[in-house]
């Protein structure tokens, strides 16, 4: 079963992923085919290269309708380099290019400390696109 809402989309391979046949830890791809059955989720990476993986072992950014406000309510308990850091990504995602989404996921991918406000795993939209799916 194709997921068409997610294809093209960027993905990051999870930096520190111990199974990795493809060697692409912390990279960028984007996303060409997803099986929703098997929650596997295939990449093009630069150069041409391609990997499969699990879902799960996928981060992308949080949709931009989420993360400027959960940014907002978070305000005061962030610290300002976080602040100014998610601020970034979440102005990089209004802009709507495609460049800008990428530089907004490699800023986050370098911060570690903004993964949490930043990042969602790419688990979640496969399993939740698949009960939909099964739930018509």
């Amino acid at each position: 079963m194709m997921n068409n809402e997610l294809l093209g989309t960027l993905a990051l391979v999870r930096p520190g992923l111990e199974n990795d046949p493809a060697e692409r830890q912390g990279k960028i791809g984007i996303i060409t085919y997803v099986d929703t059955l098997k929650e596997q989720v295939y990449l093009s990476f630069e150069g041409g290269q391609e990997g499969r993986y699990q879902a799960d072992e996928l981060l992308r950014l949080k949709e931009r309708d989420k993360l400027f406000p959960d940014l907002m309510k978070n305000a005061s308990s962030l610290d300002l380099h976080d602040f100014k850091t998610l601020f970034k990504i979440s102005n990089l995602q209004d802009m709507g290019r495609g460049q800008d989404h990428w530089q907004a996921l490699e800023i986050a991918r370098d911060n570690p400390t903004v993964w949490e406000g930043s990042l969602v795993s790419l688990g979640d939209s496969v399993s939740h696109k698949q009960s939909q799916a099964l739930g018509r």
